[in-house]
Formats: C-alpha cells, structure tokens, sequence
C-alpha cells in the first residue's frame, strides 16, 4: 500500500486543508498532552505578521516544520537517521600569521557542525521559501526533504532527488504520517505514542471526527478526550495560539 512521502504526493491533502489537519493535530495535542515539551505537534498562527507554522519534533531528532504563508506552502522535513542526514564536523579555515606559518603553528583545527543538503533537493525551490528554508530555524534543524506549493502552482512540488535505496530513504514516509486528513490514522498513533494516557480509555473515533471536522472545543468535549486535564486556563491559551475556536 502506498504510504503519503516525497514520492506520493498526491496522498498530502492541498495547502488550505493541510492548514486545518495541522491545527486539528495541534489542538488534540494539546488536550491529551498539556505539558508542551512532550508534544508531538504545534502549531502557531502569528509564526509572523503574515505567516504561520506547523511544527512536528518526536524528541529523538526528527523534526518538520510547515509553512502557511501568503506566498504558499513549504514543508521542510528533517530525519536524522536518513542517509541525506548531511550534518558532518567540517574544518575551520583560521587565518595564521607570517611567524605561524613560518615556525609552524601547533593550534588544534578546529571544526564545526555543518550539513550539505543535498542539493537537488532544494535546487528547484521557488526564491519565495529561501528565506524560510536557507535561514533560521531550519538552518539548525536540517533538511532531508522539501516540499512546497505557491500560490501558482496547481500541485505539490519536491526536487528531483536520487533517493537512498533503503526503505527509510529521506525519511517523510516517517514525518508526514499524520497529515492524510484521516482521524483513524490519529486515533492509531496516539493510542500507542501517549500509550499511559489510554491504558484504561481508548481514545474514541468519534471525539477526534469532531475535531478534524473543526468543531467548535467545549469543556465537555475536552474532559471527554482528557478526564484529567485540570488547566484550563493554559489549554485556553493554547487553543488561542493555534488559532482553533472554542468556547473555554
């Protein structure tokens, strides 16, 4: 069966219902997941004046950030144990005086962490996501693929990449699990990633239905999802910066 990655992108759902899975993640995210840190999914609606994130990290290297801006939609993922990793201590070229040269400069060399993207995977990248992608955070995050649509484009967009020929590849197989749009695949990965939370409950289809159907949040609702969620205020507060509508 084919799985949503670089080479499936017709399975990843288009920009404007992309926006909408991401914050319906985020908001679940937030109910059975109060504490931040431990979340899987973010998401803020003022990234900037014009723009807003996604952010998906598994505490073990792997992140994505997703991109909503008025120019389109760039995903930037990163799978650290892809073989396009990149990331490799690179020698620093110092500058030696005429008496180093000279007599022989007994300095250690010294190194820093960069990664070379490979580059077809950002070749093709409309200039428009350059300062997203080339700048910070990604810049320290890394890049193991990249995704983008603008406004113009009909369809999602990748490079042309030679990928790895193991199954892992370039790793969005792993990341973009979560974005098909079905509240099944949800319910399935939070039932075993927050395995503690659902020991005695199972997490019910019909609760996360209504948030991926953008259902306005109540605390009924909620205590239904998390019977020992207890801060309220800090969910409010959450929910707020996601952008998702409720009544708290």
């Amino acid at each position: 069966m084919n799985k949503l990655s670089t080479q499936n992108l017709n399975l990843l759902p288009n920009p404007r219902e992309l926006k909408s899975i991401c914050k319906s993640i985020s908001a679940l995210e937030a109910i059975i997941c109060p504490e931040w840190e431990y979340r899987y999914y973010s998401y803020q609606k003022n990234w900037s004046e014009t723009e807003e994130c996604c952010e998906m990290r598994n505490g073990q290297g792997d992140q994505m950030l997703i991109l909503f801006s008025n120019n389109g939609t760039c995903i930037n993922g990163f799978a650290h144990e892809s073989e396009m990793n990149g990331w490799k201590n690179v020698k620093i070229e110092e500058k030696k005086s005429f008496i180093e040269k000279l007599l022989g400069s007994k300095k250690e060399n010294k190194t820093e962490l960069t990664q070379e993207i490979i580059k077809e995977v950002v070749n093709d990248l409309p200039e428009v996501f350059n300062e997203f992608i080339f700048g910070e955070p990604v810049k320290s995050i890394g890049t193991t693929f990249c995704i983008w649509q603008t406004n113009t484009d009909k369809n999602w967009e990748t490079g042309k990449v030679n990928l790895p020929e193991d199954d892992y590849k370039d790793g969005s197989s792993d990341l973009l699990e979560l974005l098909d749009g079905k509240p099944m695949t949800y319910k399935n990965w939070a039932e075993e990633y927050y395995e503690e939370n659902f020991e005695e409950n199972k997490l019910k289809l019909e609760l996360v239905e209504k948030i991926y159907n953008g259902d306005t949040i109540t605390k009924e609702l909620v205590l239904k999802l998390n019977p020992e969620l207890d801060d309220l205020v800090q969910l409010k507060s959450d929910l707020d910066e996601i952008g998702y509508e409720h009544k708290i």
